[in-house]
């Protein structure tokens, strides 16, 4: 149950270091999510994440907006919580927080009162004190996006996705049919439990790439799906080229590799 939370404010040093890294350009850049990798990226970032109406924005300037980069204009938002899709712990009713908002090509600033969002949010310090994870935390309200970040939130939970951080090895070998050959690359994850990407190659089928939980490669190994965290998490971090120290010295075995990530697609990340 939600209960009122007089303010939750934001510390404005924590969007300063944002703005000083945007480009110094008349125009900002867009804030909108245009790939599944952006929305995975702030879900995963997002302890508090909630569906909000904008009740009131009070535009700053000067003092008390020293830092704002070319292009944007800071807003103190005040907003109605009307859904918590991921939460901490209790959350209050209202929040506030600052937001470096895109200027549009006339140089105005955004209506905002009244607009449903989606909100990307650190969890609440002490004092209720909490900030937008990025500039693109803030989205207005759209169902899809919602059940896309609840399903990147849920396989997270689940700990049955590995946090990829590389590759140690490889090997391929050829089938006994002209053309058919599987290779499995040995994969590096955060919890340190064994994960494979498995490429199989047989003529006349679209190459399958899996990936293998375990020590034995088997039928259990699960077929990497678009628009999901294993694909994010594949697709956004492994290594453009095997390594050497992976098989990257055995021509085959490289190709297999690039055309594991070419069947995977481009990450499709933007900043």
């Amino acid at each position: 149950m939600l209960r009122p939370i007089l303010s939750i404010c934001l510390i404005l040093a924590a969007i300063a270091p944002a703005a000083a890294q945007a480009p110094a350009s008349p125009s900002a850049p867009d804030d909108r999510l245009t790939s599944f990798a952006d929305t995975a990226e702030l879900a995963l970032a997002a302890p508090l994440i909630v569906r909000a109406t904008i009740s009131r924005a009070n535009r700053l300037t000067g003092k008390a907006a020293p830092d704002v980069a070319p292009g944007r204009t800071r807003f103190l938002m005040t907003a109605s919580v009307s859904n918590v899709l991921v939460a901490p712990g209790t959350t209050g009713g209202t929040l506030q927080y600052l937001r470096d908002a895109p200027l549009d090509a006339r140089g105005r600033p955004p209506a905002v009162k009244g607009l449903e969002v989606l909100v990307f949010l650190t969890a609440p310090g002490a004092d209720g004190s909490a900030r937008l994870v990025s500039r693109r935390a803030q989205q207005a309200w759209d169902s899809a996006l919602a059940d896309t970040v609840r399903a990147v939130v849920a396989e997270q939970r689940s700990g049955q996705v590995p946090i990829i951080r590389g590759v140690s090895n490889g090997f391929r070998a050829d089938g006994t049919v002209p053309g058919e050959s599987e290779s499995q690359f040995f994969l590096t994850t955060a919890d340190g439990k064994p994960a494979t990407l498995v490429v199989q190659n047989r003529p006349g089928e679209v190459r399958r790439v899996l990936v293998a939980r375990g020590d034995i490669i088997d039928e259990s190994a699960e077929r990497v799906r678009p628009g999901t965290l294993l694909w994010y998490r594949l697709a956004c971090f492994l290594p453009a080229r095997l390594p050497a120290a992976a098989g990257g010295d055995d021509a085959a075995l490289a190709k297999d590799w690039r055309d594991a990530l070419a069947s995977l697609g481009p990450c499709g990340k933007t900043n």
